[in-house]
Parts: C-alpha cells; structure tokens; sequence
C-alpha cells in the first residue's frame, strides 16, 4: 500500500512474523520515505527479522540501552519533532501497550492526538501498530475515528521448484511454508538471480527470503557494501550453498524413516548453517 503524505493509521497487529513481512513491503512501495520504527523488541532480536540498513530504530523499555527510549509517548513525540521536517518521514509505532501502562487511557487518547495533528501538519507519516483486544472497545472506537486502517497485501512472490513448474502466490496471501522435520520452513527453490539487474535492493530482498527459510546466510552480508560485480559473485557462492543445501534436505525428508532422528537434528541444523556441506553430501549421496 503507498501511503499519503500527512496520514496516520492504524495497523492490526497480530504477531512479529507477519508484521516484519509487511513491513518490509511498506519500505519496498514506500521507498522514498526515511522510516523510523518505534517498537517493544530489542535490536538483538530485530535484526534477526529485519535489514536494519533500511530504518532507523528505537527499543521501547525501560532499561538503559545505546538505541533505547522508555515508554513514554513524550520521549517519542520529541523524537519525531526533532527530525527533519521535510515531509519525507515514515514513523511506525509498535508497543502503544507499554505506553498504556504507564498512563490513564483519556490521557493517552490525548496525547496521541496532539501527535497525530504534529504528523499531518509535517506531512509525515505515521503508523499506530495495535492489538485491538489489548484495549478496551469504546477506547478503540475513539482512536479508530481518529485513523485510517492499513491493510498491506504483499507483493507477488515467484518460486522455481524443480520438482514442479513455476507457482505464484497471489498478492493477497500470506507467506505460508511446509514445516520441515525440524520444525522449521521447507527449504524451497527460489527463483536464480541474474546479473543483469542484480541491485542492492534485490539483495536484500534474497537475503530476507533465506532467513525466513530459516537459513543462516550471514556470509553474504558483506556483499551489500561491495561493488556490483564483487557482490554478484559473492551471491552466486552462496546462493550455491542454499541449493546444495536444499538438495539435502530435500533428501533427509524424502527418506526420514530409514534414518536416526537424532543424526536429523543434527544434520538439519548444519544444513539451516550452510556448514559441512561435503561431509553430508559424501554421508547421504554416497553408494553403500
């Protein structure tokens, strides 16, 4: 969805999975906007989630951390004013539950929309992430008068199985994936990048796709400060590694009963590493 400048809406928040999918398609329709992102979880576990490279963050709490902001609407608020005033901000806050318990409702409501006239008279963008069911209706009504729903439909996501032609999930359904024996996401064949066209932005965009498979693709991060030819062929390394990888566990599950659960656990977790791939292949591929 691309926004309008001077909004502010309100996002149904359900959980960190779909929302950081969302969110990433916000900055991806929305990339002309520098986004701020207030919310509830620490930067040790948000960059597990997210390319921080593409936003600026704040941890809601009340310990003393280097990007930390207690929950306090003020402190937010202050941050907001002090950014530039140039129309181009996109700021999203995740933890208005926090910031509940620390103050009355009423007095919430109005200090949210003294906010929100900042925002509009900035022409910023703000996005309210909420559980509505954390809250009390009536209290829920007010602010729902006060915003516009947004409602994300994520982009067309192509994938290349071998075993099958090509399939496209449609825009307006959610990113689903096979549980695999360890209980994470099938490992998948996604579509081959080619050079031609290969960006920075659609590195991150492949990155972001492995991780959600559970893959720990942290070799190629040093690819999104090279050159184009320099990141392109680091990609092809371990783009690679994820099809080898792919290709065993593909293997694994196929033939799960003949083989030692324990041996599973600890195969797939080399194989969600991209380590050892020699060995296993040797192990699995070789004839008795």
């Amino acid at each position: 969805m691309e926004v309008c400048r001077g909004s502010v809406y309100l996002y149904d928040f359900s959980n960190y999975e779909r929302f950081m999918t969302e969110l990433e398609v916000l900055i991806e329709i929305n990339h002309d906007y520098r986004f701020t992102l207030f919310t509830r979880l620490p930067t040790r576990r948000l960059i597990e989630k997210l390319d921080l490279s593409l936003i600026s963050n704040y941890w809601i709490t009340n310990q003393t951390d280097g990007n930390s902001i207690p929950p306090n609407l003020i402190e937010i608020s202050q941050i907001i004013e002090d950014s530039s005033s140039d129309g181009s901000n996109f700021f999203i806050l995740d933890g208005l539950e926090l910031i509940n318990d620390e103050t009355t409702s009423n007095s919430l409501l109005g200090s949210l929309s003294l906010l929100f006239d900042r925002i509009k008279a900035r022409h910023d963008v703000l996005v309210i992430c909420i559980d509505a069911l954390a809250f009390d209706p009536d209290w829920m009504v007010k602010l729902q008068y006060l915003t516009e729903k947004l409602v994300v439909k994520s982009p067309d996501i192509v994938v290349i199985d071998e075993e099958a032609s090509n399939t496209v999930e449609p825009a307006d359904m959610p990113f689903q994936h096979e549980l695999g024996i360890d209980g994470g996401p099938r490992l998948t064949y996604l579509a081959k990048l080619p050079e031609f066209g290969f960006t920075r932005e659609i590195l991150v965009k492949r990155i972001l796709q492995w991780r959600r498979l559970g893959l720990d693709v942290s070799a190629i991060e040093p690819a999104l400060a090279y050159q184009q030819k320099d990141a392109y062929q680091l990609y092809k390394l371990v783009e690679e590694k994820v099809r080898r990888a792919t290709e065993i566990e593909r293997f694994i599950h196929a033939n799960q009963q003949y083989l030692d659960a324990t041996q599973i656990a600890v195969d797939m977790f080399r194989v969600r590493q991209l380590t050892g791939l020699d060995e296993l292949e040797k192990k699995y591929y070789s004839s008795p």
